[in-house]
């Protein structure tokens, strides 16, 4: 019964209050500022165009109630988009646009109590769009597996690149969506046979315009994860010893927990470097590497910078560079972008890999078969000089 007449006070104080409201006007959503009179127009209108936008500069009217300024536009024939700049600027910006062309764009003054001025008309001449763009220069090659899309983005838009294929029922779906700024951009889709098969490619921008969408005929390669039983380390004199008990083979014992691989800080000079044998010469594809997990994600000595040599002939017990080639240099990215020690739900599935394998790197194709491979630690991600990390993992063609 207590229970019952606390739940009828609550009930019987929130209804006079909200009659309270109602009596007292506090319960009327208007504009705290409104004289009711709309301000003036914004003139002296002067237009920048670029690539799929335009910068469009005025001056503002002389109300001291005045709250910003907002352009009325349609992008294309179905989608409208509305921008506003504060009273504080006198420049405003109008993108999105689907293609080049003229559009026309309403700007209006908005005072505080949302009153609108007359609209002023200016036509705008934005450029080709960045995802058109970039979807002219977008190509897709065979690949280890599956296919690879490459395209060009010389000033780094921000765009998805969705790549089709055709389910059970014969109607195309996206195989895989990747979202990326890159200056160069270069993705692939894998886990298909050797058979070929139909693929499609498109860019989509962030006010989802898409660009026409391309097909091809794509034969996939042979690919496969190497034999991790056959990997041994390889020592070189220069090579970096193990620290901790974290020893070279941790790293590929098929264990993604810890212990993985530790080198011992400060026992030769920078930049580390060891060596190992994968066992068989392989035309290599790809490779994945575990950073240590948990509070040591893009921190501590997981690596950052790094060099990944190759050698098909058994290296040169002395240490030195004879025989060895230059596979690629690498670089560990956090998506999110963020300082020491915020790691987002993004960074943490980026360096997870959807395999749990760890983030991927693609070795590019005109890298020789090789059996031995050294890796170069340039820099960690703490700027120290140490290494570690759980596993590593290779895909090719054994030769």
């Amino acid at each position: 019964m207590k229970k019952i007449l606390n739940h009828f006070s609550i009930a019987l104080t929130a209804s006079v209050l909200l009659w309270a409201c109602q009596k007292s006007g506090l319960n009327d959503h208007h504009p705290v500022e409104s004289d009711g009179v709309p301000p003036g127009i914004v003139s002296n209108v002067k237009v920048v165009n670029g690539p799929g936008a335009a910068i469009i500069t005025y001056n503002l009217p002389a109300d001291k109630d005045l709250q910003y300024v907002m352009a009325e536009y349609a992008v294309n024939d179905k989608v409208n988009r509305v921008t506003k700049a504060s009273s504080y600027t006198d420049t405003i910006q109008v993108d999105g646009f689907n293609d080049a062309g003229d559009y026309t764009i309403k700007l209006y003054a908005v005072d505080k109590g949302e009153n609108r001025s007359e609209p002023v008309s200016v036509t705008v001449h934005p450029t080709t769009p960045p995802f058109r763009t970039i979807a002219a220069s977008l190509n897709l090659f065979n690949d280890f597996a599956g296919v690879n899309a490459q395209f060009n983005n010389p000033t780094q838009d921000k765009v998805a690149l969705v790549i089709l294929a055709r389910d059970h029922n014969n109607e195309w779906v996206p195989a895989e969506t990747f979202y990326t700024a890159a200056t160069n951009g270069s993705f692939s889709v894998r886990g298909y046979d050797t058979i070929p098969v139909v693929f499609g490619a498109y860019i989509r921008d962030r006010w989802n315009n898409y660009s026409d969408t391309i097909f091809k005929t794509i034969h996939p390669l042979y690919e496969t994860k190497l034999d991790k039983t056959k990997f041994r380390q390889y020592r070189l004199p220069s090579d970096q010893p193990a620290a901790w008990g974290w020893e070279m083979h941790y790293m590929w014992d098929n264990y993604l927990g810890e212990p993985g691989f530790h080198t011992e800080q400060g026992a030769q000079p920078q930049p580390h470097r060891f060596t190992f044998d994968m066992g068989v010469v392989a035309k290599l594809s790809r490779f994945k590497i575990l950073q240590r997990t948990g509070s040591w994600l893009y921190a501590h000595g997981n690596p950052r910078y790094w060099t990944m040599w190759g050698s098909a002939a058994a290296p040169n017990s002395d240490g030195s560079w004879n025989g060895w080639t230059k596979l690629m240099d690498c670089e560990s990215i956090k998506p999110s972008g963020q300082g020491a020690g915020v790691v987002t739900s993004e960074d943490v599935a980026h360096a997870l890999g959807s395999d749990g394998l760890g983030e991927e790197f693609t070795i590019p194709s005109s890298a020789p078969a090789v059996r031995y491979i050294r890796m170069e630690i340039k820099k960690n991600w703490s700027g120290t000089d140490f290494f570690h990390a759980l596993e590593i993992t290779f895909w090719g063609n054994p030769q």
